[in-house]
């Protein structure tokens, strides 16, 4: 499957907010999105001021990306649409999300990484089928890197 990823917008956030997911994950944290919206930016930010990306597959909504930058390093986030989990996208969202955060940010550091909670296991299993590795576990949560 390939993805398009746009900026977000409150059209897209007011669709990520009704997603509903069966499992592990229950709802996506999206308030600080709309919590900035009246700030004097054109661009909305997320949790920890990261920068979100709708994700497209054929003009419709199927994911959420989010860059975070922490001492330079990118630390990502992202949300799968209800519609799409368990079919076999999630490794190409996470490969594709991560090739345009490269190419947007111009991106040069050694690594990516992101969290997860230890008890997401579907959610380990694709981020290690995209290439990315175990760093540090933690009581609640695992840090996973790929190096690029």
């Amino acid at each position: 499957m390939k993805f398009e990823f746009v900026p977000i917008n409150l059209e897209y956030l007011e669709e990520i907010k009704n997603w509903q997911y069966d499992g592990f994950v229950k709802n996506i944290y999206l308030d600080p999105y709309f919590e900035n919206i009246n700030e004097n930016s054109s661009e909305l930010r997320g949790p920890g001021g990261c920068k979100g990306f709708a994700a497209l597959n054929k003009n419709k909504l199927a994911g959420l990306f989010e860059y975070y930058f922490k001492r330079n390093i990118i630390e990502i986030g992202l949300a799968l649409s209800p519609e799409f989990v368990g079919k076999g996208y999630g490794k190409d969202f996470v490969e594709q999300g991560i090739s345009f955060g490269i190419e947007h940010f111009n991106y040069r550091e050694e690594y990516i990484k992101l969290n997860v909670n230890i008890k997401n296991r579907a959610a380990v299993r694709v981020y290690k089928k995209a290439g990315f590795k175990e760093y540090e576990r933690k009581s609640d949560s695992i840090e996973m890197r790929i190096y690029i």
